[in-house]
């Protein structure tokens, strides 16, 4: 087993020297596991804070590599287009440019023995200056070419009133599929030079950047910037529920689990077959828009007493797919088409199926498909997509003055579909 890990280690190291750092969610070695980043206190909540609200970021991951390692984190502050801006460390950041990863945990009464790390920042050694998006960077040694994970963050200010909408979309061809989101600025306190050029507007859904849509004022007044298109430039596809699976306990059953065969290491969980709901009548299911959630039923700690588990994914499908892979698409892939959450087809079953390493815990999902020189997602394929959908929004604006060199984020705002149609 100590091998094992030394030789994904060494591969990890290998792919990440390769590949380099990258501006954008990424975990560098396989060994990093359920890494997670939200506002402390918040769980699941997007990685945002409010710049002097005092709030802080909690970065929480695992290491199944159980040799304790020197972990650093620093931060580097973005364009709204997520390229450096390149900016000076020190106009960015008060106190220390780089610090240590000091809280670490064992597991206990687990059979996967891992390390699991905290860090909170801002903090009395970083703290942040000015608004905008920031890329935190996590690496081995003090060495930041020695990558771990990266993470997306965003430090706004609220200079602008910032208001949403979310209605049924005018287009016809899109009126029973796609959601539509109308958003609006008061600029009345912040005086803006040329805002055309000068601002751009970003939604995200479900705290998705891979269909995150870039807006320029659609019209523009004195004290307002409205984005209210009418061409499709802001609709989205309303997919359907999440499907979900509850991996809490790996003693009973949940009402997604086939079966449990605790003879295995780490415990094999099955799943029951999953249905594609390409052509399937809206159905309002429970469900948290596409986060995860660790949970340990027979624990009091899950931070460090949630097992490990291997779950197996099962989608049955009478022939393969020539021209696409399928994959398992949420939070918990960091909303990315990732090799590691690929399915496979089984022939002699006709099923799609995927065994995934999760910590125990409740986890929101699709089936993405996408070319097979991958693409960008496609998930109406083997979801469906509904106007009703439940999907959260995210808001943001950022403004570069003329007399700035980088992009603040001085508006941020959140809207849920169910209460704004």
């Amino acid at each position: 087993m100590r091998l094992a890990i030394l030789l994904l280690l060494f591969c990890a190291q290998l792919i990440s020297a390769q590949g380099g750092l990258q501006y954008n969610d990424h975990v560098y070695r396989p060994t990093i596991k359920t890494v997670m980043l939200s506002l402390k206190g918040v769980e699941g909540s997007p990685p945002a804070l409010e710049l002097g609200s005092g709030d802080q970021l909690h970065l929480q991951f695992d290491d199944l590599d159980t040799e304790q390692r020197q972990f650093y984190y620093s931060l580097t502050h973005c364009n709204a287009d997520w390229t450096p801006s390149g900016l000076m460390p020190t106009r960015v950041i008060q106190g220390l440019q780089q610090d240590f990863v000091q809280d670490f945990r064992y597991s206990f009464n687990t059979f996967q023995n891992y390390l699991h790390y905290d860090l909170v920042f801002p903090n009395d050694n970083m703290k942040i200056l000015i608004s905008g998006n920031y890329l935190l960077k996590v690496y081995e040694d003090n060495d930041p070419e020695n990558l771990v994970l990266t993470r997306r963050v965003l430090i706004f200010q609220k200079k602008v009133g910032l208001g949403a909408n979310v209605r049924r979309p005018a287009l016809m061809e899109f009126r029973d599929t796609h959601q539509e989101i109308d958003a609006a600025a008061d600029i009345s306190k912040l005086p803006m030079i040329n805002p055309a050029v000068n601002t751009r507007l970003v939604i995200q859904q479900n705290g998705r950047w891979d269909n995150a849509i870039s807006l320029k004022p659609f019209s523009i007044n004195q004290t307002r910037l409205n984005y209210d298109y009418d061409d499709g430039s802001n609709c989205f596809p309303g997919v359907n529920e999440f499907r979900w699976v509850d991996i809490r306990s790996l003693r009973m059953n949940s009402d997604r689990v086939r079966r449990i065969n605790r003879d295995s290491t780490p415990v094999e969980v099955v799943l029951l077959n999953d249905p594609v709901r390409t052509f399937s009548e809206y159905q309002n299911l429970p469900e948290a828009n596409g986060r995860f959630f660790i949970r340990n039923q027979e624990g009091s700690e899950p931070e460090v007493d949630a097992d490990y588990a291997t779950v197996e994914f099962r989608l049955p499908f009478e022939t393969v797919f020539k021209d696409r892979n399928l994959y398992l698409f949420g939070a918990f892939t960091d909303w990315q088409l990732k090799e590691e959450y690929r399915l496979d087809y089984k022939y002699t079953s006709k099923m799609y199926t995927a065994r995934i390493l999760l910590k125990q815990g409740i986890y929101n999902y699709w089936y993405a498909s996408a070319p097979t020189e991958k693409g960008p997602a496609d998930l109406k394929l083997l979801e469906g997509s509904h106007f009703m959908t439940n999907n959260d929004y995210t808001i943001l604006l950022y403004y570069r003055a003329n007399t700035n060199d980088f992009d603040e984020l001085i508006g941020y705002s959140r809207i849920n579909s169910m209460t704004n149609q």
